[in-house]
């Protein structure tokens, strides 16, 4: 145990250490996808996991599901809607601020009921679309917006993020969509009117531009698969919340791939679709799972949480929470506090801990790059576009005004509600 417990330590430090010298080194200067692969391989090569634990630590149903949304994300890219878009968001904003509180209040909304991977894929594109349509404009406020916005956004629903619907299903609260909105709703638009304002003022230099338009006659090219990939999404998140209303319990990975093979089956750009999708990303995704497996069984996340407050108390949660999920990203992190969450006591009745639970592992995506899958999606996206690339230190310098004001506004409404 303690020879894989080592082996862990390293494959953990190597990994994480590669991601957080992006943008400061050179020479340690590799994508977020191959450090985690790199960290994956340490994980396997050692002996920490067995190829066959590895290939089991996969979580298939989060794999498929991000690839049906990113199929249709794809379709809407390659259809020319993103395009689109970008274009008439930015042709009707005079300022820059103007645009960041576009940005920003409409990947909030949205990520209310879509999930915020999926947003964060559909997004990107269109945001660095709108530095094509707006002469010399800086797009990197728009893409913090909205790593912020679905961050944020997706905090008082239950599908509006991955660890969000873990919580509503294992923890047992009743009517998770009555229990999310009530002690959620509040702080988080109060979040959201607080945020943008410290984007303003962390963005100043650049928040007052003018925008200058490109006056181009923009049109879809593609307005059957455009339109086609709308229906679709549309269909997914309305299957998916009627589903979890009258208590159906759907496989959203299931009716997600449905849609994303309907797309496949009626477009005769499949081909475009398929080469189109964040193939990066779910590689990604795939190492974190192998690398979260091997911190787990090795006992570096058991040493790491008791080295934390024990999570009975909310104090405890939210700390355990926002600082464990820059190690293993906030989805993984839910899914292990869950089980031991329940094996200290905290039962179905505590709403104020799960909820907080919810909360505090979520906003904890706005500290740090690695802190949210959202935030590794929005970047992969950005750089396979030749947009610009986010540093580990500069995120953070960013992250810690705007997640320190999140969670003491979550921690003192929950504290006194």
């Amino acid at each position: 145990m303690e020879y894989r417990f080592i082996a862990a330590s390293i494959a953990l430090i190597i990994t994480y250490s590669l991601i957080a010298l992006r943008g400061v080194s050179r020479r340690f200067d590799v994508p977020a996808w191959v450090a985690m692969l790199i960290g994956a391989s340490i994980m396997i090569a050692t002996g920490v996991v067995t190829p066959s634990e590895a290939l089991g630590s996969i979580n298939l149903n989060v794999i498929i599901f991000l690839f049906s949304l990113f199929t249709i994300a794809s379709a809407l890219e390659v259809s020319g809607f993103l395009s689109y878009v970008a274009y008439r968001l930015v042709s009707s904003s005079r300022k820059m601020y103007n645009l960041i509180g576009k940005v920003f209040l409409s990947s909030a909304v949205l990520s209310m009921v879509i999930s915020n991977d999926g947003l964060a894929a559909s997004f990107t594109p269109m945001i660095i679309e709108s530095g094509k349509a707006a002469e010399g404009i800086d797009v990197k406020p728009l893409l913090y917006a909205l790593a912020y916005g679905v961050t944020i956004g997706s905090v008082m629903m239950p599908i509006g993020n991955p660890q969000n619907l873990l919580i509503a299903i294992e923890s047992g609260i009743p009517k998770p969509f009555v229990s999310f909105i009530k002690y959620l709703a509040v702080p988080t638009l109060i979040n959201l009117a607080v945020t943008y304002i410290l984007m303003l003022i962390l963005f100043r230099k650049r928040a007052m531009d003018d925008l200058e338009v490109k006056r181009v006659n923009m049109r879809l090219n593609d307005p059957a698969l455009s339109n086609l990939a709308l229906v679709i999404l549309v269909i997914i998140v309305v299957v998916l919340v009627a589903s979890d209303l009258v208590g159906l319990n759907l496989d959203a990975a299931l009716i997600a791939l449905i849609g994303a093979t309907v797309v496949y089956a009626l477009s005769d750009r499949r081909g475009e679709v398929l080469s189109n999708v964040d193939w990066q990303t779910l590689v990604f995704f795939m190492g974190l799972f192998i690398v979260s497996e091997g911190a787990y069984t090795s006992g570096v996340l058991n040493y790491l949480a008791h080295a934390l407050p024990a999570p009975t108390t909310l104090w405890g949660i939210f700390l355990a929470s926002i600082l464990l999920s820059q190690v293993i990203s906030n989805v993984p992190m839910v899914a292990l506090y869950l089980p031991l969450m329940t094996s200290l006591g905290v039962g179905p009745g505590m709403i104020n801990d799960w909820v907080g639970l919810a909360a505090a592992s979520t906003i904890a995506g706005n500290l740090t790059l690695i802190g949210a899958a959202s935030n590794i999606i929005i970047l992969q996206a950005s750089e396979k576009r030749g947009g610009p690339r986010f540093s580990y230190v500069e995120f953070l310098l960013y992250g810690i005004p705007v997640t320190l004001v999140n969670a003491s506004i979550y921690y003192a409404y929950l504290k006194l509600i």
